[in-house]
């Protein structure tokens, strides 16, 4: 545990230090490399600047908005692109923050996701007693390579985090319509827990008590800021994106999941297919969950490992939620488990995950392939055995209440 401790501790200041030490000799918010400061949080800044602008029908205009990207930085390569691709709500909420001065604007945006990973960690101390009891596993979050690619690239997978977490923390203290709140705002980003969210419906139908108004004002929201014209638009991008050839592709090497694998299968449909097999996976999870066969973390976690595998599109960033995962598993494994193999399960599961998705996607030029989402399907197929051999309800339930 101590040497685990010493790792993440390690990592975040190695990290930041070497983030820093990139952008020297400091006279832009260009690093060596040419890439802005806080990477992808130039997409979100652009957007925000369309809406505040009155321009929101170019939204969705890759070229307007590489246009845009070039007036803020022109130094940077013309030619970089940051296609935007979240719903029309995502820009309306970055509207305030694009007025500000890009250097603020990222500083305030790194302030929210570091509060959004504090209150996580709080929910899940309060929460998970098995992380309560062993706090020094909490290095494995906050020295996570996963967590920091979040902050370092201008991600916003760590609202994805605290949405989930809300959630099942809400939900079992019997609070559905808070529950449903964190589960709508989930869909800031659709893809990045669409699984979890539908299965979530499925087990608990009270939920629609928070998530139906949260999406009506999501929709309200974006109607009267960007106009019918927009969410149009969106809905057959999204669509298209799930389903269908993108435009401009991802270079494989970044793309995590089993949907590169789909798509070798099968070139023209292979996303379609990737995210059909999703849907029934958390169907056939979320029924499980409904009848009681699966308690709320361990359903989560297993649908969470689902959703970084059947994903049409899963960046390393994303996997960031595979943490709570990690901790959900441990926990409700921890009923069936010794607490000496539970222990190890967690490091060792840990360890890979702390290494694995940034080594998997180094060596993946030279292979042409992940090597990462083959280990945590194994790790998925382990996991939902363990936790199905029981009949019957569970026992006891494996999160307590927040006090």
């Amino acid at each position: 545990m101590q040497r685990f401790r010493f790792a993440g501790q390690c990592t975040l200041v190695l990290v930041c230090l070497g983030w820093l030490a990139w952008f020297y000799p400091f006279d832009d918010f260009l690093d060596r490399s040419g890439t802005p400061l806080g990477g992808d949080y130039v997409m979100l800044y652009v957007a925000g600047q369309v809406v505040a602008e009155g321009q929101s029908a170019a939204l969705y205009n890759d070229a307007a908005n590489q246009q845009r990207t070039s007036r803020l930085f022109p130094q940077m390569n013309s030619l970089e692109s940051w296609p935007y691709r979240y719903p029309p709500t995502v820009a309306a909420v970055m509207a305030p923050l694009s007025r500000l001065p890009f250097g603020w604007s990222y500083a305030t945006f790194l302030i929210l996701q570091l509060s959004l990973l504090m209150i996580s960690l709080k929910w899940l101390l309060r929460s998970c007693p098995l992380f309560a009891a062993h706090r020094g596993w909490l290095w494995a979050v906050v020295g996570s390579p996963l967590v920091l690619e979040n902050f370092i690239g201008g991600q916003s997978s760590l609202l994805a985090v605290a949405c989930v977490v809300g959630c099942v923390v809400w939900l079992g203290q019997g609070r559905p319509a808070l529950a449903g709140i964190c589960l709508a705002v989930a869909l800031y980003k659709p893809n990045v827990a669409a699984l979890f969210v539908l299965a979530a419906l499925i087990a608990h139908p009270r939920l629609l008590l928070g998530f139906v108004p949260t999406v009506a004002v999501g929709f309200g929201l974006a109607w009267w800021s960007t106009g019918a014209g927009v969410l149009s638009q969106y809905l057959h991008l999204a669509t298209h994106l799930a389903s269908g050839e993108w435009s401009l592709e991802t270079p494989y090497w970044k793309v995590h999941g089993l949907a590169p694998l789909f798509q070798a299968m099968w070139p023209e449909h292979g996303r379609l297919l990737c995210t059909a097999s999703g849907i029934a996976a958390c169907l056939l999870v979320g029924w499980n969950w409904r009848r009681g066969q699966l308690d709320n973390v361990s359903a989560s976690s297993l649908l969470l490992c689902l959703n970084a595998l059947l994903n049409p599109y899963v960046p390393i960033y994303d996997l960031v939620l595979l943490e709570v995962a990690l901790i959900f598993g441990c926990q409700g494994l921890s009923g069936r488990l010794s607490p000496a193999v539970g222990k190890m399960l967690f490091l060792s599961a840990a360890g890979l995950l702390f290494m694995g998705p940034h080594l998997s996607q180094a060596l993946a030029r030279s292979l042409q392939w992940q090597l990462f989402p083959l280990v945590l399907l194994a790790w998925l197929a382990w996991v939902a055995w363990t936790m199905t051999r029981a009949t019957g309800k569970a026992e006891q339930p494996l999160l307590v209440q927040a006090s």
